[in-house]
């Protein structure tokens, strides 16, 4: 088992977070964050603030938060989701350094797609994020209107006049069509 080296992944962070747009890692890849846009940047903030008000004091919800989802080794790869809760027990542990850049999932990553995107892009993000720790990976598509909740074990899908309820985010419920309609009053 390797040691974090904290000093390196603060210097790679500074590097990758002066690129603008900013720049993910994907399997040691550099990938540009696509640049949001005023609905996609309303629908990050409106799922913050349903996120947090459900997290209470269990745990902390951040936006455009950089995690290190494999801080060694060549291949290493560091998302920044649009949205990520972490439990308090799992933030508690961590030293200054890997406060500020965890080593590991976010219990839910929240990914908002952008017209840029690419699908197989978005697909091996969630994998990443599930195979390191994520127990919920949530995709939502504001030109579909549809939220696709992705877990360990199964993937569902959440479209207008359905309510999305899930395990992993328990007494988080709510009309899917309302997350978007909230965006849309507010042109």
């Amino acid at each position: 088992m390797q040691t974090i080296d904290y000093p390196e992944l603060a210097r790679l962070s500074r590097m990758l977070d002066e690129r603008k747009p900013y720049v993910e890692l994907i399997d040691g890849v550099p990938v540009p964050k696509v640049s949001s846009k005023t609905r996609h940047s309303l629908l990050q903030l409106e799922f913050a603030v349903w996120l947090r008000t459900w997290a209470g004091e269990r745990g902390i919800v951040g936006t455009e938060w950089r995690l290190w989802l494999v801080p060694t080794g060549e291949r290493r790869s560091s998302l920044v989701p649009d949205v990520a809760y972490v439990a308090k027990e799992r933030m508690a542990p961590l030293g200054r350094d890997a406060y500020e850049m965890p080593p590991f999932s976010p219990d839910v990553a929240v990914e908002i797609r952008s017209r840029g995107d690419r699908p197989g892009t978005i697909r091996r993000k969630v994998e990443l994020y599930l195979a390191h720790g994520a127990r919920l990976v949530l995709d939502i598509d504001p030109a579909t209107r549809t939220i696709v909740a992705h877990d360990a074990t199964s993937v569902r899908s959440f479209g207008d006049g359905d309510r999305f309820e899930h395990s992993a985010v328990a007494g988080l419920t709510f009309e899917t069509g309302e997350l978007f309609d909230a965006v849309e009053r507010s042109r």
